[in-house]
């Protein structure tokens, strides 16, 4: 039997020759690369393939930034991997949780809830224990959903006065520290993380007094800083394992103030209908009717809605037997149906003609 050599390659160093942390660019902005949140959406993305359920508890003041941060983990995550939807819930579409998972598809689902502070005070100790039993049987309710995997973010004032299983989380972002939350902090991240406490707590206070933060490079003085909000805010962060800061932009530097169709669809109005209405006429007569309609099975299987005719979904799981069994290999497969990977551009004449939709 022949031997396969395979050559993996090392990730590239976050840190430099000179031991200073490697600095690289994100769009137009510069940034320390170990503190970049596309590493903890990773970390998260890869606890959710072997974890049908995760929760991430984001931390901090009002006004610190959790939404916001909210918002970039779910985009980021379901642009990592599209089987994922995204939705953004209030603290009574908590309290009432089996009603609004039976309302979901049965796709993957990134749940977000705001502000979660005052759930006792508004709702009372018998909707968080009620609470407490739905969460835990999350990926069953529907009866068909033992499949779909769930990821909660969940953002809080103040971690301390929570109830222990809802502070209970798999990943952890503290967006602001005040001088009387360091105890605590260290309380729950361990002592030997006093120095980085510290340190984060006046990062926080540059950040409000002079709008920037700065980081050291390397053991000569240097160091980079950041302009606060432009487009990074700074975090601490804990994964279970280690705690690190890492800095997050806003969604709409991301989009570059696009809007994402996944976290924030458009209304249903009249003036989408009409949008509709010139889409479908322009797209059909640009490609074809049968090819936009394949075009659109599979925009929606990625995001895990599959629309495909049920004799094919029964001769997807007749080969997956097979593949199960080990007796067949999908490459070879491909290649015996005669199907190759193909990659294409746009080209200018089938470019879109936003203006025309418009002013018609």
């Amino acid at each position: 039997m022949p031997v396969i050599t395979r050559q993996i390659k090392r990730k590239e160093s976050r840190v430099s020759k000179t031991g200073k942390p490697v600095v690289i660019k994100w769009q137009d902005a510069e940034m320390i690369r170990s503190q970049s949140i596309n590493a903890c959406v990773n970390e998260i993305h890869e606890s959710s393939k072997s974890m049908g359920f995760l929760k991430i508890n984001l931390i901090g003041a009002s006004s610190s930034g959790k939404s916001t941060l909210a918002g970039v983990l779910a985009h980021q995550l379901h642009t990592l991997d599209p089987t994922f939807e995204v939705h953004f819930f209030e603290d009574k579409d908590l309290i009432d949780f089996t009603a609004t998972i039976q309302k979901l598809s049965k796709s993957n689902q990134i749940l977000v809830f705001d502000d979660l502070s005052g759930l006792v005070s508004k709702f009372g100790k018998t909707a968080l224990d009620r609470l407490k039993a739905e969460i835990t049987t999350v990926r069953h309710i529907g009866k068909t959903n033992e499949d779909r995997k769930i990821i909660m973010i969940l953002n809080f004032h103040a971690q301390k006065v929570l109830d222990k299983f809802i502070r209970i989380s798999n990943f952890t972002f503290y967006t602001d520290c005040q001088k009387e939350e360091i105890r605590y902090l260290e309380e729950l991240l361990g002592k030997n993380q006093q120095q980085k406490i510290n340190q984060f707590a006046r990062l926080r206070a540059q950040s409000r007094m002079y709008h920037k933060f700065s980081f050291p490079l390397g053991n000569r003085g240097d160091y980079f800083t950041y302009k606060d909000g432009e487009p990074f805010r700074v975090l601490l962060y804990n994964n279970g394992i280690t705690t690190r800061f890492v800095v997050s932009p806003q969604v709409s530097w991301i989009l570059k103030d696009k809007l994402c169709q996944v976290c924030n669809p458009a209304e249903k109005t009249e003036e989408t209908k009409m949008n509709l209405e010139h889409f479908v006429y322009d797209f059909s007569k640009r490609f074809g009717k049968g090819i936009c309609k394949r075009a659109i099975e599979l925009k929606l299987l990625r995001q895990g809605i599959n629309t495909q005719p049920k004799r094919v979904q029964q001769a997807e799981r007749y080969i997956e037997q097979y593949f199960d069994a080990k007796h067949i290999n999908l490459e070879e497969l491909a290649e015996k149906y005669g199907l190759k990977e193909q990659r294409t551009i746009l080209l200018p004449c089938k470019q879109p003609n936003f203006n025309e939709g418009i002013s018609n």
